[in-house]
């Protein structure tokens, strides 16, 4: 993959976050540029869950109090699982869980 390649992905994930951020998508937003970076809406399902799973595992400090710790986990959680739910992906926070444990 060039690095126009990679850069033009990253821009249709920013741009299908902030799609599905916005509220205005109840699914996954499709285009023929998607189709083009992606292949297929599972491709693009599958980099947004990569992305989020990333971000969340970064955020997440295990050097935290307990309590900390799940209030932070609790924060990420509210973020990120609408946006999961709007792609259909609703085992989310099982998967979260996995990902900070």
């Amino acid at each position: 993959m060039t690095w126009n390649q990679t850069h033009e992905r990253y821009r249709l994930l920013n741009e299908a976050e902030a799609e599905l951020r916005a509220g205005g998508a109840r699914r996954l937003p499709w285009s023929p540029a998607y189709a083009d970076a992606f292949g297929t809406p599972e491709r693009l399902a599958q980099a947004l869950r990569h992305r989020w799973r990333i971000r969340f595992q970064a955020q997440l400090d295990p050097a935290l109090s307990q309590e900390d710790y799940e209030a932070a986990f609790a924060e990420l959680l509210a973020d990120l699982a609408p946006l999961m739910g709007r792609i259909g992906t609703h085992e989310f926070r099982e998967e979260l869980a996995d990902a900070s444990a």
